[in-house]
């Protein structure tokens, strides 16, 4: 059930951004490509669970893909305390960098956006409008 809400979700806003994007508004654009880079990193968190029978965190020596599928143990003397999960609890884990990409890819958007709204506003303040085909005839 989540996975399709998900993907309805995902396909949702691929579906708003692109509409928006062909819109004759500037405005409208900017929103467009605003909703699509918000459902393209969703996407991408997406495909970030791991399903497998090991956690993607390796806590052996590192060696030959050694991996113990424990993510950390309890040890009071580092002041590491693990979560209180029982053994038969089914637990996805997600990739890190997959959020680490995502979040880098956030603040590039969110300064993108910032810009292009500035460029925008510059634009209605030299000629009045946001509509293209009234700026594309502006323009000759």
């Amino acid at each position: 059930m989540n996975n399709t809400l998900l993907t309805i979700t995902i396909s949702l806003l691929f579906g708003i951004g692109t509409f928006l994007m062909l819109r004759r508004d500037i405005i409208k654009v900017i929103i467009g490509l605003s909703v699509l880079s918000h459902a393209v990193n969703l996407l991408i968190v997406s495909t970030g669970i791991f399903d497998g029978t090991k956690v993607p965190i390796i806590t052996g020596s590192g060696h030959e893909g050694e991996a113990s599928g424990i993510i950390f143990t309890d040890n009071l003397a580092d002041g590491v305390l693990a979560p209180v999960i029982s053994a038969s609890t089914h637990v996805d884990f997600v990739d890190p960098l997959v959020q680490a990409l995502v979040l880098t890819a956030i603040v590039i958007s969110l300064a993108t956006t910032a810009f292009i709204l500035i460029l925008a506003y510059r634009i209605y303040e030299e000629y009045g409008t946001t509509d293209i085909r009234e700026l594309r005839r502006l323009w000759g």
